[in-house]
C-alpha cells in the first residue's frame, strides 16, 4: 500500500514541476534563442551601433508609442531587462529607448502605450529623433518577430506577481486592497 502512494506522490510532484516550468518558457524557439545568446548589451548597441549592424538581437520593454507608416509600423519602446522567459522586467533601471520597425501593420489600439513586447530582429544602426525638445538617438531594429505579452496574466498585472499595492484578501476572496492593517506585498526585483 505504501508503494502505491509513493508512486502517486512522485507523479503528482513531477506534474507540478512540469506545470511550473511550462509557465517559464519563452515564446521564441530554442534555435532563435541560441542565435541571440551572445548578443551585445543594450548600452553596447547604443555606444557602437555600427559594430553590431545586421546582427540578430532580442530586446524588450514597454511600448511608448505606435506609429503607422505607409509600409509597416514603428514601435518606440522603453528598453527593460528580460527575464528567463524573455519577458520584460518592470524596473526603474532602464537602458533607454529603441525603435522596432515592423514590415506589417500593427494596430495601435492593440500595440498601445504600456503593453510589454519582446522584439527579435536585425540591428540596423541608429535613427535620430526627439523626446520633447531634446534630440535623441534611437537604436533601430528591423523586427523579424514581435511578441506582445498578455495584458493580464503576467508580471505586471497578475496575482502570480502581485502589484506592489495589493495585499492578500481573506480566503475565497482572492486579491484585495481592502484588508486594512496588513502591509502591502512587494515583488522582489
Amino acid at each position: 500500500m505504501n508503494r502505491l502512494f509513493d508512486g502517486k506522490r512522485r507523479t503528482i510532484g513531477c506534474l507540478a514541476l512540469a506545470v511550473l516550468l511550462a509557465g517559464c518558457s519563452s515564446p521564441f524557439s530554442d534555435e532563435v534563442r541560441r542565435r541571440v545568446r551572445d548578443q551585445p548589451s543594450f548600452s553596447a548597441l547604443v555606444q557602437k551601433p555600427s559594430s553590431y549592424q545586421g546582427r540578430i538581437v532580442m530586446l524588450g520593454g514597454a511600448i511608448l508609442r505606435t506609429t503607422n507608416l505607409k509600409a509597416g509600423t514603428l514601435l518606440e519602446v522603453l528598453q527593460e531587462r528580460l527575464d528567463g522567459s524573455d519577458r520584460p522586467i518592470a524596473s526603474d533601471r532602464i537602458g533607454g529607448r529603441f525603435l522596432a520597425r515592423s514590415a506589417t501593420f500593427l494596430d495601435p489600439s492593440v500595440y498601445r502605450k504600456g503593453r510589454d513586447v519582446t522584439v527579435l530582429g536585425h540591428a540596423l544602426g541608429i535613427q535620430a529623433g526627439q523626446i520633447g525638445d531634446r534630440p535623441y538617438t534611437y537604436p533601430l531594429v528591423a523586427a523579424m518577430e514581435i511578441h506582445l505579452w498578455p495584458q493580464y496574466g503576467g508580471q505586471r498585472d497578475s496575482p502570480s506577481y502581485p502589484r506592489r499595492d495589493w495585499v492578500w484578501g481573506y480566503p475565497g476572496k482572492g486579491w484585495s486592497n481592502t484588508w486594512g492593517s496588513v502591509p502591502p506585498m512587494t515583488v522582489p526585483q
